[in-house]
């Protein structure tokens, strides 16, 4: 039976699988291009890979992320793949500016925005505007050498989407900052072009007493409201942070009386574990951990007949796998998984995350007196914060009364594959 993660949990922020370009072209390829031996056993056809088919066998999900950035300067639109937009689905698309901060050599003005906005129209429903990150801020390099330069590349690059959009995608404009003054002194400069939601970027974004503090501006500015309801966080996609952002979308509907009000975080994690030759476990949530496991199976060519199970089972998949259905032999690698196995892990990944977020957020669901036996102390605690600062008078001086429990968040490493 298909588990159905579009329906799961309908209060709870929504994690996005930023999937790579080969997640989005692996489904709708040849079974003969991909291994010439066929397909194991397990998985019928490639098309058994594609998650955002309702029909998928494995499971479902009506939401992703996929970036332009791996695509730049690319005229002809994406073959049909994953990531294309379907009745039902929701495609959100990053713009590509972490690409071009980090290949300044590739940023040509107008002509780059011009790019990323007929890309991002033709192959999404929902984007992020093109920023420049605050983090590929390289001092002495051009043209994004300072803040003030991120800061006015990217309102130019608001001003053009503004001016030149067709109406037919939903745009998420993006607050950058490292520090909390350049955090509000960017949240100043593009506010006054609003869009129709806003993306979370920075490392502030994991700060949550930072993020209350914007939340109450956007309130306040009346920036936060049913045609600027979707909330994006980039780059994130532990267990704590799907915990904490379930709380403040359940705090905001119904302190704003909207439950279309939508919070949606993302990694690229399932791939990037699978790239080092690594898979999700089960969760595992106890009173002094709160974190998905994280396994390295048999990998190398040599185990191609080991026809054993798989050694876990968290995902649809995993249950019909052999170790030997992933570690076939590929000449463009010396050990490890072919593409085939690659993206069989990938989708093994992603299915375990969201069971692991599944699980993460049933345990805070429950009564306290139960939750309190099963999770750690700090989580309850930040949790519980967030759930409830608008029945505060002050919620930010709420939410900083548990300023113990947030800095025990924010100082945790991200030991689940986090992005950066």
């Amino acid at each position: 039976m298909t588990r159905d993660f579009s329906s799961r949990g309908r209060d709870r922020a929504r994690y996005l699988f930023a999937g790579q370009a080969s997640t989005h072209a692996t489904p709708h390829r040849n079974a003969s291009q991909l291994r010439p031996g066929g397909m194991p056993d397990g998985v019928a056809a490639p098309s058994d890979l594609d998650f955002m088919d309702r029909s998928n066998p494995f499971f479902f999900s009506d939401r992703a992320l996929h970036s332009a950035g791996q695509y730049i300067g690319r005229t002809m639109p994406l073959a049909v793949g994953t990531f294309t937009k379907r009745p039902g689905n929701t495609i959100l698309f990053d713009s590509g500016g972490l690409q071009f901060g980090r290949d300044p050599k590739q940023w040509q003005g107008d002509a780059s925005r011009a790019w990323a906005l007929r890309f991002l129209e033709a192959h999404a429903d929902e984007a992020i505007t093109l920023d420049v990150p605050t983090r590929v801020i390289t001092p002495g390099i051009l043209p994004f050498d300072s803040f003030g330069a991120a800061l006015a590349t990217t309102v130019d690059n608001n001003r053009y989407f503004a001016r030149h959009r067709s109406g037919g995608v939903r745009f998420l404009s993006v607050l950058q900052g490292e520090t909390s003054p350049d955090a509000v002194a960017w949240y100043d400069a593009v506010k006054v072009q609003p869009f129709e939601g806003w993306a979370f970027g920075g490392s502030l974004r994991v700060d949550y007493i930072h993020v209350v503090a914007m939340l109450l501006r956007l309130i306040k500015d009346g920036l936060l409201t049913s045609e600027r309801n979707r909330l994006h966080f980039l780059g994130v996609g532990t267990l704590t942070h799907a915990v904490m952002l379930s709380a403040v979308q359940q705090a905001l509907r119904e302190h704003l009386g909207d439950d279309d009000l939508l919070i949606t975080f993302d990694t690229s994690s399932p791939s990037h574990l699978a790239t080092n030759g690594k898979i999700y476990g089960y969760p595992n949530i106890t009173p002094t951990s709160f974190a998905m496991s994280i396994l390295k199976p048999p990998a190398d060519a040599t185990h191609q007949d080991w026809n054993t199970p798989l050694p876990v089972s968290s995902s649809r998949i995993a249950e019909r796998l052999l170790v030997s259905d992933l570690c076939e032999p590929a000449f463009t690698r010396q050990s490890g998984w072919d593409a085939l196995g690659h993206e069989i892990a990938v989708n093994h990944n992603h299915e375990s995350l969201l069971r692991g977020i599944d699980d993460a957020n049933s345990h805070l669901e429950m009564p306290s007196a139960w939750s309190s036996l099963l999770v750690p102390d700090h989580i309850i605690k930040a949790h519980r914060a967030l759930r409830t600062m608008f029945r505060h008078l002050d919620p930010l001086a709420h939410i900083r009364r548990q300023k113990a429990a947030f800095a025990k968040i924010g100082s945790a490493k991200a030991k689940e594959g986090e992005d950066a």
